[in-house]
């Protein structure tokens, strides 16, 4: 009993570390985003949990907004970026909500949080776009990595203690995004004047 207490109380510290660090993220302006949707595959897994789970993500973006989802699977909510320095927001059911900890829609949020500075990265190809790699330590252990081009982290790999996300883009279609694929999801906060896209 000690032992699943000390490791239930060993996993709220990680995953409290992680949103500190997520919100430490957030001052930093991010670089604007391509006007683009990008396909992604993801996998997810967690200790507690019997098998990984994979899935579809769906991202648009274009300027200072993004919108991404996980394919047919309403339940999962929708992911919302409005402005540049903007903490990525996950609404579900017309209300702002925080995804579980050690999810697949808890790396994704953190796959979306703004950078730090992308000027000393080193360079990859993924999805044959050219992107910066960029490489976290976060509290606890925790390492994110990502590969940004133009905004978009085009692959991602969260591991902590007891989980890992990895998601990376099967196709980005430059420019295949209209204003509907930007329209604020039912309940997403209004962004102020000067930090939104102006749509």
């Amino acid at each position: 009993m000690r032992k699943l207490t000390a490791l239930a109380i060993g996993s709220l510290v990680l995953w409290a570390a992680l949103a500190a660090a997520a919100a430490d993220l957030t001052a930093v302006p991010r670089e604007p985003f391509a006007k683009a949707h990008v396909s992604m595959m993801a996998r997810s897994e967690a200790a507690s949990d019997h098998e990984a789970r994979i899935a579809e993500i769906d991202v648009w973006a274009e300027g200072s907004r993004l919108r991404a989802l996980v394919r047919n699977e309403p339940k999962s909510g929708e992911l919302w970026v409005d402005g540049p320095g903007a903490e990525p927001l996950r609404l579900l059911d017309g209300k702002v909500t925080e995804p579980r900890k050690r999810t697949l829609e808890a790396g994704l949020k953190a796959a979306f949080a703004t950078t730090p500075s992308l000027t000393s990265a080193n360079t990859d190809r993924v999805a044959g776009h050219p992107c910066k790699v960029i490489n976290e330590t976060l509290p606890l252990g925790v390492t994110l990595s990502r590969c940004i081009w133009q905004g978009l982290p085009l692959s991602i790999e969260l591991k902590g203690r007891g989980f890992s996300f990895n998601a990376a883009a099967t196709l980005v279609e430059e420019g295949a995004v209209t204003v509907a694929d930007l329209q604020p999801p039912p309940g997403a906060p209004a962004a102020p004047a000067s930090l939104s896209a102006g749509r």
